[in-house]
Protein backbone atom coordinates (compact mmCIF):
# COMPACT_ATOMS: atom_id res chain seq x y z
CA UNK A 1 0.00 0.00 0.00
CA UNK A 2 1.44 3.14 -0.88
CA UNK A 3 -0.36 5.68 1.67
CA UNK A 4 0.24 9.90 2.05
CA UNK A 5 2.43 9.81 -1.26
CA UNK A 6 2.01 12.04 -4.30
CA UNK A 7 1.21 10.32 -6.96
CA UNK A 8 2.95 12.48 -9.59
CA UNK A 9 6.25 11.09 -8.80
CA UNK A 10 4.95 7.46 -8.41
CA UNK A 11 5.76 4.81 -11.18
CA UNK A 12 4.54 1.49 -10.93
CA UNK A 13 6.21 -1.31 -13.25
CA UNK A 14 4.04 -4.24 -14.11
CA UNK A 15 3.45 -7.19 -16.80
CA UNK A 16 0.19 -7.51 -15.58
CA UNK A 17 -1.92 -4.25 -15.92
CA UNK A 18 -4.27 -5.57 -13.49
CA UNK A 19 -1.76 -4.78 -10.55
CA UNK A 20 -1.75 -0.90 -11.40
CA UNK A 21 -5.72 -0.58 -12.42
CA UNK A 22 -6.56 1.54 -9.73
CA UNK A 23 -3.54 4.39 -10.72
CA UNK A 24 -3.42 3.20 -14.68
CA UNK A 25 -1.35 6.79 -15.05
CA UNK A 26 1.04 5.57 -12.90
CA UNK A 27 1.44 2.35 -14.41
CA UNK A 28 4.18 1.07 -16.49
CA UNK A 29 3.35 -2.21 -18.50
CA UNK A 30 5.78 -4.69 -19.17
CA UNK A 31 6.76 -7.45 -21.35
CA UNK A 32 7.52 -10.86 -19.22
CA UNK A 33 10.61 -11.76 -19.00
CA UNK A 34 11.13 -15.60 -19.91
CA UNK A 35 14.64 -16.63 -20.27
CA UNK A 36 15.29 -15.00 -23.07
CA UNK A 37 19.04 -13.61 -23.50
CA UNK A 38 17.57 -11.10 -26.70
CA UNK A 39 15.61 -9.72 -24.08
CA UNK A 40 15.59 -5.87 -24.54
CA UNK A 41 12.90 -4.80 -22.70
CA UNK A 42 15.18 -3.74 -19.48
CA UNK A 43 16.66 -1.15 -22.19
CA UNK A 44 13.70 0.25 -23.08
CA UNK A 45 12.38 0.64 -19.59
CA UNK A 46 15.33 2.44 -18.56
CA UNK A 47 15.79 4.42 -21.60
CA UNK A 48 12.11 5.76 -20.65
CA UNK A 49 13.12 6.22 -16.73
CA UNK A 50 15.80 8.73 -17.63
CA UNK A 51 12.98 10.55 -20.14
CA UNK A 52 10.54 10.99 -17.26
CA UNK A 53 13.27 11.77 -13.99
CA UNK A 54 12.93 15.16 -14.20
CA UNK A 55 9.24 15.39 -14.78
CA UNK A 56 7.12 17.13 -12.37
CA UNK A 57 3.99 14.62 -13.00
CA UNK A 58 5.05 11.58 -14.30
CA UNK A 59 1.57 10.73 -14.81
CA UNK A 60 1.60 12.75 -17.68
CA UNK A 61 4.33 11.45 -19.73
CA UNK A 62 2.94 7.90 -19.17
CA UNK A 63 -0.92 9.46 -20.29
CA UNK A 64 1.05 9.93 -23.93
CA UNK A 65 3.67 7.00 -24.33
CA UNK A 66 0.88 4.35 -22.86
CA UNK A 67 -2.38 5.34 -23.43
CA UNK A 68 -3.67 2.95 -20.66
CA UNK A 69 -6.89 5.52 -20.28
CA UNK A 70 -7.74 3.33 -23.74
CA UNK A 71 -8.60 0.49 -21.81
CA UNK A 72 -11.52 1.73 -19.47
Amino acid sequence: MIANRNLASILLVDNATYSFGYQLENGIPIVPFYDDKNDEELLHLMYYLDQVVEAEDVRDHNRNAFQMHELQ
